[in-house]
């Protein structure tokens, strides 16, 4: 299919007649699907790349030339707009791909967000290069459409990113600071959503593996597109006790160790010990908010519509370290005090949170005010 005038990208970007395409649109869940997310999630169809909030651009790699091509359409020629005068050092660090290749991705300026995107792609090149002086824009890869000349838009999205992978290791491009491959997530994807939200990521794309690259289309269910959370307000009714176990990955160099021991006059009592015990007779690991006593989540709830405190879960995500301290000194200031919270989503039908985070404490409002029959309205 041609999606613009050939004779046109022949005059205006030669050798890039088959190769300029419109973006593929991102569908999202519509609204009343929301409980469908764990599904997906759970089913094995699908893996997780972090959404970036910048701007769509592809890089085209001919024999001869290399083009930046953005999504919008120019008034003036009818097709994409060119920007790579404004990125030279990204089109330099690329021109080692092969031939006859496409790569898709989202331009971006670190810690800022699309708006200042435009501010550096959206004028002319010299003043692009002057804005760019000390924090040079970013090029993050997370599709290819074509590979040394050939069409790949009909391969499955995972055998496409295993393919973006390749070129990526082949022609070394984690040498350049400026570029970022995206990763490929295929376990826990729905907890991988909540951490990227809950540290203020722009949110996530769930990719079908089989489904294949389709310019200007948002086919249902082929891509899902997660980027906010529901907020809501909710009663603080207790806490949770940390658990004692460390189960991570760094346990020959852990810090936090106990030995239980019998003392004659105390009884069974625990040692406490700060350093690296791995391998030693008695120790085991423990997590640091064992270690420190401190409480590790925030039960929380709602009133129903007899009056009835109802516990609806907790939530542990978002509480920082000082919070913790605080609510473990000084539980009695936090109990039945609203807490505000983000959520992944809401199952209404259920009656429970996805992955809750927590914002702030809510000292301006009565906890009466949180009722369930509100939250899952």
């Amino acid at each position: 299919m041609d999606y613009f005038n050939k004779d046109n990208i022949s005059e205006l970007y030669p050798e890039a007649e088959d190769m300029m395409l419109p973006a593929m649109l991102i569908w999202k869940l519509p609204a009343g699907k929301e409980d469908k997310l764990s599904e997906v999630c759970e089913n094995g169809e699908y893996f997780l790349e972090e959404k970036i909030d910048g701007a769509f651009y592809q890089f085209v790699k001919t024999q001869n030339y290399s083009y930046l091509f953005g999504r919008t359409v120019s008034r003036k020629t009818g097709l994409l707009t060119e920007k790579g005068a404004n990125v030279p050092h990204i089109m330099g660090a690329l021109s080692s791909i092969p031939a006859d290749t496409v790569i898709v991705g989202e331009i971006y300026v670190p810690g800022g967000t699309s708006k200042d995107v435009v501010s550096i792609m959206g004028c002319l090149s010299e003043k692009a290069i002057a804005r760019q002086k000390d924090n040079p824009i970013h090029f993050y890869l997370h599709d290819i459409t074509f590979y040394n000349g050939e069409d790949v838009t009909a391969l499955g999205a995972e055998d496409r990113y295993d393919l973006l992978h390749k070129l990526w290791d082949e022609c070394g491009l984690a040498q350049y600071g400026f570029l970022r491959l995206a990763e490929k997530v295929t376990e826990n994807l729905e907890q991988t959503i909540s951490d990227i939200l809950a540290r203020g990521g722009e949110g996530a794309v769930l990719k079908k593996k089989d489904a294949p690259y389709t310019p200007d289309k948002r086919p249902a269910w082929s891509t899902v597109k997660i980027k906010q959370m529901d907020s809501i307000d909710l009663v603080c009714m207790g806490f949770c006790p940390p658990t004692k176990e460390y189960t991570g990955k760094e346990i020959e160099t852990w810090t936090y160790w106990v030995k239980t021991t019998d003392d004659p006059e105390f009884g069974e009592v625990e040692e406490l010990s700060m350093s690296c015990k791995y391998g030693e007779e008695g120790w085991q690991p423990v997590t640091k908010y064992y270690a420190f006593n401190q409480y590790s989540a925030i039960k929380i709830g709602a009133y129903d519509n007899n009056g009835t405190l109802v516990e609806l879960g907790t939530v542990s995500s978002g509480l920082t370290d000082e919070m913790k301290q605080s609510m473990s000194e000084n539980p009695i200031f936090y109990l039945g005090m609203v807490v505000s919270l983000d959520c992944m989503s809401i199952d209404k039908g259920s009656k429970t949170l996805r992955h809750p985070v927590f914002k702030a404490w809510r000292g301006d409002k009565n906890p009466e005010d949180c009722k369930i029959s509100e939250v899952f309205a």
